[in-house]
């Protein structure tokens, strides 16, 4: 394959990888505002579900927010009837939040066609292929929590906005 070909076709993925963020950031507002929750709380009910139940700390660091965001998000689900807290019956001091059945009903209706449908969609791929996209998402997410960690701490964005030398042009596309 020419440089020239690969260049095209990563310009085309890169793409694609966006317009997913995109879509996908589309999906989570139309649901966080059906369910009548914030995009935080939405984050967390998916971290939630995503990873199991989880103490306070653990969401918070799996949802990348404060402690103290953290508690409060779980204080509004647990309002709305998405989150309880459960004690550990092994140690009393651990308390881990977990989803409500009236969550687990809302995930199946918000999000169970879509995940019939991609599973769907990817049923005619190979083992090896879908080991290569599921590896591939995998190093996407984790670079892309990377560079949110990054501007989060002032390592992005380094210049002063609105220099030319750091500000995009008008015409400039954005990744």
């Amino acid at each position: 394959m020419s440089k020239d070909i690969w260049k095209a076709l990563v310009d085309e993925v890169q793409v694609a990888v966006m317009q997913l963020q995109n879509v996908s950031d589309a999906v989570d507002e139309a649901a966080a505002t059906r369910l009548g929750i914030n995009r935080t709380d939405m984050r967390c009910m998916g971290c939630v579900f995503a990873m199991g139940p989880l103490t306070a700390g653990e969401l918070a660091a799996a949802a990348r927010l404060s402690p103290s965001a953290a508690t409060i998000a779980i204080d509004r689900l647990a309002r709305a009837g998405y989150a309880e807290r459960v004690r550990d019956e092994h140690d009393r001091r651990r308390v881990t939040v977990v989803p409500t059945p009236k969550a687990e009903y809302v995930a199946r209706m918000v999000w169970g066609q879509l995940s019939e449908e991609d599973e769907a969609g990817l049923a005619d791929y190979s083992e090896e292929q879908l080991i290569l996209i599921r590896d591939f998402l995998r190093a996407t997410v984790s670079r892309h929590a990377r560079q949110a960690d990054r501007i989060r701490q002032g390592e992005a964005l380094t210049g002063t906005l609105g220099e030319e030398s750091t500000a995009p042009s008008a015409g400039s596309a954005q990744a």
